[in-house]
């Protein structure tokens, strides 16, 4: 075997540059329960929201999650469903409003399964090219978040392959701003078309729920049909949780001391607590980190680029009371 070459110096300081951004990420990864947050942040005004690209969405990433704080707690669960659309309805024999109504009922039979509350934007950007925003788009959604102010915020991951959950982020990233939400907790949930790539928080569930997050997923009759995503979800989640419990086993949950012994959960579903960090995310790529900069006066704004951000509503996150918002329906 040859003998490879001694390092010269100038990639001794390709590998220190390399080495060097890894070390500005931050110490190893923990996991704490999503809980300790939610129940600071969640209130009967502040309401827990997930924002769905699509219709089955809230299903797939948080049911568990929802149905514990919209049944179980009795607090405000809300969600949205961004983009209703008639794409995906495998019956040929409707036409697209007929279908556009088949999604929207699914999703509201999937919100009384998990007691949250159904709101649906219908944004005119599911029509466009690239879901971009079309007239009125954007100030419907400011208004939304203005008048709602959601104590905590669940969004697609930044890794996110569908162009709709991107989008989704984005308009969720000009809400926050426009709202001057800084106090919201955003998490960021898996989805299949965007594994989290840092997960930081979790979410145990036990039998019952699971068995309710399987009915919420069958509420979308249109999408079993073409994919069921039942059982990839109960396998996912049982890998989660299996691997909370190897992550226990060698490190210290953040904040509390982890007995195995009496855990009874079956399944886990895994966040992504988003928070401003410069040297380690693009702020070119992800909306949500420009937002979150932004929020916490990191980054600079034009106070002309949204429509309530104002002294006086930095502290509430609420619109000015000289304002007079619409909520969206």
């Amino acid at each position: 075997m040859p003998t490879p070459p001694p390092l010269t110096a100038s990639m001794q300081a390709v590998f220190e540059q390399m080495i060097r951004v890894v070390r500005d990420t931050g110490s190893h990864g923990q996991l704490e329960d999503v809980r300790d947050r939610l129940n600071a942040v969640v209130k009967d005004d502040r309401p827990l929201t997930i924002l769905c690209p699509h219709a089955d969405d809230g299903a797939i990433t948080a049911a568990c999650l929802l149905h514990e704080y919209a049944v179980r707690r009795r607090l405000p669960v809300v969600e949205v469903l961004v983009f209703a659309g008639e794409r995906n309805v495998a019956a040929p024999w409707l036409n697209d409003q007929k279908k556009v109504s088949v999604r929207e009922s699914e999703f509201r039979l999937e919100c009384n399964v998990l007691g949250a509350e159904a709101v649906i934007w219908d944004l005119n950007a599911y029509r466009n090219p690239g879901y971009e925003p079309a007239p009125g788009d954007l100030e419907k959604v400011a208004d939304w978040f203005c008048t709602r102010t959601p104590g905590a915020l669940i969004v697609p991951p930044s890794s996110d392959a569908h162009l709709a959950h991107r989008m989704t982020r984005a308009y969720a990233a000009g809400g926050l701003v426009a709202a001057g939400l800084r106090d919201t907790l955003v998490l960021s949930g898996w989805t299949p078309w965007g594994p989290l790539s840092r997960p930081n928080a979790y979410f145990t569930y036990d039998g019952e729920a699971e068995r309710t997050k399987e009915w919420a997923i069958h509420c979308h009759a249109s999408q079993v049909l073409l994919t069921d995503y039942t059982e990839f979800c109960t396998h996912l989640g049982r890998a989660y949780a299996a691997l909370t419990r190897e992550w226990a086993e060698g490190h210290t949950i953040t904040g509390r001391a982890h007995k195995r012994a009496s855990e009874s959960f079956v399944g886990v579903e895994l966040f992504e607590i988003e928070t401003y960090n410069p040297s380690l995310f693009d702020m070119n790529r992800d909306p949500i980190q420009r937002a979150l900069g932004i929020l916490n006066g990191q980054l600079p704004v034009n106070p002309a680029d949204s429509s309530c951000l104002s002294s006086s509503s930095s502290q509430t996150g609420k619109r000015p009371a000289s304002e007079s918002p619409v909520p969206a329906s």
